[in-house]
This record gives structure tokens, C-alpha cells and sequence, in this order.
């Protein structure tokens, strides 16, 4: 069992954080430089020395570390420490303020944490948070979506989207079940109009097909909306 955790980076992120880096880049995060002080974890100071190095200036940059006092580990309850009291209950906070107007997909939530730069553990930690009270939920979040987009976008566009939001394949495919022919002719119908809203020309009408078959319309459906808003062929 690990006892102790080597400190093999800390530098300046931006004005109020320190990036610190655990075990060769085993572990990453981001801590408050206030934090850092409390656990007398200080910024690697020369680390460009070094990596453009000469054996002077590499001398002088340990030198200055350790007359800052950088600790180069941390135990295991420090660690531990640093993930249960500051890293999770700062991420579980993060993600209920990014759910706060919205639902998003496990995916969606997944890259924002990463984005935060939070360790694996504690992404894992927070999503069991999630789960336990139901938040999170992707097929709740498709049937909303879909519901929200159906009539509006064709059934491929509504598939595409779900995709890009990180909804599987199957939970998408049964979400484009639920959407009959007539929202598809209503989507193209409505999508045709939006974009002429004063009809279309004849001399258009080419560009009219090109531009509803872009947005995944079936020929059927683009038939219809031509049909319905008085457009012959």
C-alpha cells in the first residue's frame, strides 16, 4: 500500500491557482494557491532553468526550492485529504451549478470536469454523488432533447445532436423511433419556410432541395414541404 505521493510538478496556472502534478503525471489538479500554502506545497521555482539547463542554473533552482521549503511528497492522508475535503466537494459544486438551468448528458458533465483538470478518482466520486440521487440521467436527458427538437429538425440532425452530446447509439436510435413521418414533414415544412420565408422561386428551387437535403431530409419529406407550401415541380 502507497504510503507517500512524489510532488514532481507545481507551477502557476493562472492568478489564483497552482497546477500540481503527483507521481511523474500520474495524478494532475488544480488547487487554490492559498491551498497550496496550507499544505506547504510552494511553486517549482527554475523549472525553465533546468529545461533549458545548464548544471549552474539547475544548482541554483534546488537551491531555491528548498530554501522555500518545497516538499517534494505528500502522504497518503494528505492525499487523501486533498481529494475527499477540497478536489470532490469542489467538483460536486461545480457540476450542480452546470445542471442548475439544464440537464446534460453524462458525457457533457464528464468533459467539464475535465476541463476543471479534476483527477479520474474524483470524476468517478462525482458521478456516484450524481447517480445517487438520480441526477445525470441520459435517457431522460434524450427524451427531453428529442422532444424538444422533433418537429424542428429532421430525425438525422436529431440523431447527429444527441451523438455529439456523448447519448449512445442505441439510447439515440430509440429516441428517433418515437418521431413519426408527420414531425419529419412538419420539421422540413417548417425548416423550408424559415429559410424562404417569402416562397421559393423557381429559379431557387434547385438550391431549395440542396439545402434541405444538407440537413439530413428525406425525399419524401422535402417533396411534401415543397408540395405544402405551393411550390410544383
Amino acid at each position: 500500500m502507497r504510503m507517500a505521493h512524489i510532488v514532481t510538478d507545481i507551477r502557476n496556472f493562472d492568478n489564483k491557482r497552482n497546477k500540481v502534478t503527483l507521481d511523474y503525471g500520474e495524478v494532475t489538479f488544480l488547487l487554490y494557491k492559498g491551498e497550496c500554502r496550507k499544505l506547504h506545497l510552494e511553486t517549482f521555482t527554475g523549472n525553465e532553468d533546468r529545461a533549458a539547463g545548464t548544471e549552474e542554473t539547475a544548482a541554483a533552482a534546488d537551491d531555491t526550492d528548498n530554501a522555500r521549503g518545497h516538499r517534494s511528497e505528500i502522504t497518503d492522508e494528505q492525499y487523501r485529504y486533498i481529494f475527499d475535503e477540497i478536489l470532490l466537494p469542489r467538483a460536486k459544486k461545480r457540476v450542480l451549478y452546470y445542471l442548475k438551468n439544464a440537464d446534460k448528458t453524462r458525457e457533457q458533465i464528464r468533459r467539464k470536469l475535465r476541463e476543471g483538470m479534476y483527477p479520474e478518482q474524483v470524476i468517478r466520486d462525482t458521478f456516484e454523488f450524481l447517480d445517487k440521487y438520480g441526477f445525470a440521467d441520459d435517457r431522460r436527458y434524450a427524451e427531453s432533447y428529442t422532444e424538444e427538437l422533433k418537429g424542428t429538425r429532421s430525425k438525422r440532425e436529431i440523431e447527429q445532436k444527441l451523438r455529439q452530446r456523448g447519448i449512445s447509439r442505441e439510447t439515440a436510435a430509440d429516441m428517433l423511433d418515437a418521431i413519426s413521418p408527420e414531425d419529419e414533414y412538419e420539421a422540413c415544412t417548417r425548416t423550408l419556410a424559415k429559410k424562404y420565408p417569402h416562397g421559393v422561386s423557381l429559379e431557387d428551387k434547385q438550391k431549395a432541395y440542396a439545402f434541405l437535403a444538407r440537413k439530413f431530409y428525406s425525399f419524401d419529406a422535402i417533396e411534401h414541404a415543397m408540395n405544402e407550401i405551393g411550390i410544383g415541380g
